[in-house]
């Protein structure tokens, strides 16, 4: 999972990945072309606490992490509509994913299958 600071930087992300969502309460979806604008809006109305960070899951998933910590997910990735995304966050999570494209890494690999990009 990689982390942002903003929804909109979250989002610019998390478009690269998926081309759809769902928020995760309800059955209100959202395109490429909605979710930038949604993320920009509540990242002016509403910014997020200093200790708190956005998150995006490899299949474009984002979730707001409070307290370095809870996972809240607001938008579910179409692609993982019927997938258990983790309630909880830890820093050794990250070494799981690629830091370039979010790919889920197999143990002990140097490169990611996904992007190529060398690990370090």
């Amino acid at each position: 999972m990689k982390p942002f600071n903003s929804l909109r930087e979250a989002a610019e992300y998390a478009v690269t990945l998926s081309d759809g969502w769902h928020f995760a309460n309800t059955s209100e979806t959202y395109e490429k072309e909605s979710l930038l604008p949604l993320a920009q809006t509540s990242d002016e109305e509403d910014p997020i606490d200093e200790d708190n960070f956005y998150l995006v899951s490899s299949g474009g998933s984002i979730g707001l992490c409070e307290d370095a910590e809870d996972i809240d997910w607001l938008f579910i990735a179409n692609a993982e509509k019927d997938t258990v995304l983790p309630d909880v966050y830890s820093a050794s999570t990250d070494n799981c994913f690629c830091s370039q494209c979010g790919h889920r890494l197999a143990p002990g690999a140097n490169f990611c299958d996904e992007c190529g990009a060398k690990l370090n």
